[in-house]
């Protein structure tokens, strides 16, 4: 792998902003040659895939200006510092859905755009679900709760209509991690 590694000769911080850093970067290539790299690094980030007992997958439709329209989405949010990803996992699913997770479980992490960016997001599955009065938005977020049946929400991600990469990401690792002989998507 060593064959493969940049050395970073020089590293400017040119935007600190309240969400993201961005850094130019000088390196060296294998082969000698200088590139530049520039490396976004925002916080890192918790989405949770909460299905309630009746095959119901609890989402958010938010509007996401990145892309100038709303999408439909699992419940997600950053890590506070001093917050374990369980602990944010249960927070975003109370704050933006309404319910609580009585079993949260690790799905997976994965990195959201490794080509210039240091973040990652954890997936979580939660079930046991029970319904909160302490369902609300932050300061500057405006949500819609959507519940759906999570044969919908598959099929609307093998039709391309979900493009949220955590709640794609999210969905197939809950239909990979079913037992073989029972296909079932309910938990």
């Amino acid at each position: 792998m060593d064959q493969l590694r940049e050395d970073i000769l020089n590293a400017e911080t040119v935007f600190a902003g309240r969400y993201v850093t961005v850094e130019v970067r000088t390196v060296r290539l294998p082969d000698g040659h200088r590139a530049t790299r520039e490396i976004v690094s925002p916080p890192n980030a918790v989405g949770v895939l909460a299905l309630d007992r009746d095959g119901g997958v609890h989402l958010v439709r938010q509007f996401r200006s990145a892309l100038g329209r709303a999408i439909l989405e699992i419940p997600a949010g950053i890590i506070d510092r001093g917050e374990s990803a369980e602990q944010t996992g249960r927070r975003e699913c109370e704050e933006e859905t309404g319910m609580i997770p009585g079993r949260l479980t690790r799905l997976c992490r994965f990195y959201h755009s490794v080509g210039f960016s240091t973040g990652h997001i954890e997936l979580y599955r939660a079930t046991d679900l029970s319904p909160s009065d302490n369902r609300h938005a932050e300061a500057g977020e405006v949500i819609e709760r959507v519940v759906l049946p999570f044969e919908t929400l598959q099929g609307m991600v093998e039709a391309g209509e979900i493009v949220d990469s955590k709640t794609i990401i999210a969905v197939l690792w809950h239909l990979r991690s079913l037992d073989s002989a029972d296909k079932s998507p309910l938990p």
